[in-house]
């Protein structure tokens, strides 16, 4: 699978019109730099408690900046989901597709699922779980996150099919049937390490 499937990792909130090319790319640097510091702020204080006030502090960009870009305090934090999503599927993409054999290739997509979701480690994990509570309540990012995991799947899928192909995985079970089970074992296992299993790795055999 190719990033071409999923949503472009810049978000569509960090795109429109370029006034001129310079000032056009220096707004959209700018707003990937804000959507990056909503992230952090968001994985430290979860999405109820973010305000724009922590993003400012975080970015450095005032808080009337951060209404003409955004809007609403929702929406800076739907684009700033999207940005980190689109972002990391993106870049694993990449990774995968360096890598030749499809075991190395489906073991970096599990791992890298797993990253960060450890009490102690801030980012990643915290960032997917605030989304996902956020979603319950959010129907757009409900359908965001919909989306996001059926890119996982596909991105499974694929590295599956290829190795059925090459005559490395056995064509017993359909590739879509093992991304599906593959990745909600994933999520299972994200939530226990968030809990704090002590036994329980990302690299858990």
């Amino acid at each position: 699978m190719t990033s071409a499937h999923l949503e472009p990792a810049v978000p569509a909130a960090t795109r429109g019109p370029s006034r001129g090319r310079g000032p056009g790319r220096r707004a959209g640097r700018r707003k990937i730099a804000v959507l990056e510091a909503a992230c952090r702020v968001i994985a430290d204080r979860g999405a109820d408690a973010t305000r724009f006030a922590d993003v400012a502090a975080e970015s450095g960009v005032p808080v009337s900046t951060l209404q003409y870009y955004f809007g609403s305090r929702e929406d800076l934090l739907v684009a700033a989901f999207r940005h980190a999503s689109s972002a990391e599927i993106a870049a694993l993409e990449a990774e995968v597709a360096d890598l030749d054999d499809p075991w190395d290739q489906l073991e970096k997509i599990l791992t890298t699922s797993l990253t960060g979701y450890a009490p102690d480690v801030p980012g990643g994990g915290r960032l997917w779980i605030e989304s996902w509570h956020f979603g319950l309540r959010d129907q757009e990012m409900r359908a965001d996150a919909l989306r996001d995991n059926t890119a996982w799947r596909q991105l499974v899928a694929g590295v599956v099919r290829r190795g059925i192909e090459r005559g490395v995985f056995t064509d017993r079970y359909d590739a879509g049937m093992v991304a599906v089970l593959a990745v909600a074992a994933a999520d299972g296992m994200a939530s226990r390490c968030r809990s704090a299993t002590p036994t329980l790795t990302p690299l858990a055999q």
